[in-house]
């Protein structure tokens, strides 16, 4: 398949996208750190909060979007909505993609991209999301 042969968009449940994540966390057993306030102390995120759909959720897909356009020039179809209180002011509303697999297996790449031996660096998935940005631009920018 060429990136101009794209599957048509399927309708993916957040709750259980959220549910496997959250099983995959429990299984790995990392912790999921975020960095808190400005002597930037490491604050430990329960699965339950990371995986939600209110939680860290919204960070960890967008972050596997731009993985996925990078290697396939195509993304998914994101719909967040700003929810002041979730964890990170943004709730996950729908999620359209090729497919589970596909948003799953991006979503476990760019956790596996900031993980570090003490634990998934949450914040450094901006980096995540810059890079594979600018991969893909670059190449469009070639072409």
């Amino acid at each position: 398949m060429t990136t101009t042969d794209a599957a048509p968009l399927k309708t993916l449940d957040p709750a259980h996208v959220s549910r496997v994540l959250r099983a995959l966390l429990i299984e790995a057993g990392r912790d999921i750190l975020v960095e808190d306030g400005p002597r930037r102390h490491l604050v430990s995120i329960p699965f339950d909060a990371a995986a939600a759909e209110d939680g860290l959720l919204p960070v960890f897909l967008v972050a596997a979007e731009a993985i996925w356009r990078d290697v396939t020039g195509r993304g998914f179809d994101l719909t967040l909505k700003r929810d002041l209180g979730a964890l990170m002011s943004w709730r996950v509303e729908a999620i359209r993609a090729e497919g589970f697999s596909c948003v799953l297996l991006s979503v476990m790449e760019a956790i596996a991209t900031v993980a570090r031996p003490d634990g998934v660096m949450v914040l450094d998935l901006a980096r995540v999301l810059d890079e594979a940005t600018a991969r893909a631009e670059a190449r469009e920018a070639i072409a």
